[in-house]
Order: C-alpha cells, then structure tokens, then sequence
C-alpha cells in the first residue's frame, strides 16, 4: 500500500477492513463445515435410535415369552449340575506326574534342571530322570538330599562321576518312587 497516495490512518483502516473480511470468510466457512459435518452424523443418529427402539422391543418380547416355570426347571438342573460336579471332585484326583514335578521344582534351589522325564516301569513304580546344572557340588549334594525328602518311598541316584567337578556341574539323577 506504500505505492498508494493514501494517508497512513487510511491505509491502516483499510488493512484492518481486509483482515475482517478474511476474517468473516474463515467463519462462514468454518460454519459451512460444522453444518456438514453434523448433517452426516443426522443419518447415525437416526439409525442407532432405530436400532436401540428393535432391541427394547426384542427384550420385551422375550420377558414376555419366558415363564416362571422355565426359569424355576433351570435353576433346578443348575443345582442338580452343581450337585454333581462337587461329588465328582471328591473322586478326580491330580496325576501323578503333576505332583512329581510340582514337587522336584519346589526342591531345586539353585539347580537349573535342563530335562525330565517320566517312566512308569511297574503299575506302582515311577522313574523321573532330570538333568541339568549345578553352580557347585555343595548345591548338587542338598538338591539330591531334598529329592530323598520329597517322599518315604524314593530312591535317588546320583553317579559319583557328577561329582568330580566343582563348579557348573551337568548331571543327570534319576529318581525312583514307589507309589
């Protein structure tokens, strides 16, 4: 506006017009989108109020289709199931096999077990074989004296070649139990 021959006041006015304007066409804009934007939802709006209107009359429906008889006949073979599943956990036991591990990883300590295996070799006779390492002889010795503590009837057996090392010891026990 330098080029003009206008003064500055008027200049400084008719800048502040032009910024109005701009202004104002933001605006218009800006509301142009709004009102587009919520007539896009309008349709969602109508859709989900319809939908809600369907599922209330479904609920309604079926509370007036159901009876107290039926409610009653379910609860009683609900009752008579649980009834059922209590005498049948007196009877279900946990596999041996479940209890031998839970009871060799409560006794490790430091020993890190690498392998185990499970072998039935009577009807009343279980064999596990583990093997892993030791950090020291000291901790392989209190590993095989708490596998013997595990239960009365277990025969643990530790070749005397596993003891030959001090440190970072690999082993291999196997442990028999007479169930």
């Amino acid at each position: 506006m330098s080029y003009t021959f206008l003064p500055y006041i008027e200049q400084q006015g008719i800048k502040r017009e032009y910024r109005l304007r701009v202004l104002i066409v933001f605006l218009f804009f800006l509301s142009i989108a709004i009102i587009v934007g919520v007539g896009s939802l309008f349709p969602a709006y109508i859709y989900s109020v319809l939908a809600e209107q369907v599922h209330l009359e479904q609920v309604a429906a079926f509370k007036k289709s159901v009876d107290a008889t039926s409610i009653a006949a379910t609860q009683k073979q609900l009752g008579q199931s649980a009834t059922l599943v209590a005498s049948l956990t007196g009877y279900v036991q946990p596999s041996p096999f479940s209890q031998s591990i839970e009871a060799i990883v409560n006794v490790r300590g430091a020993v890190t077990l690498t392998a185990l295996s499970f072998e039935y070799t009577a009807p009343s006779t279980m064999k596990v074989a583990l093997s892993g390492i030791a950090p020291t002889r000291a901790d392989l010795l209190a590993f095989k004296s708490r596998l013997n503590g595990v239960a009365k009837k277990v025969v643990v057996d530790l070749p005397i070649s596993a003891l030959t090392k001090d440190t970072n010891i690999n082993f291999s026990i196997v442990v028999t139990e007479t169930l």
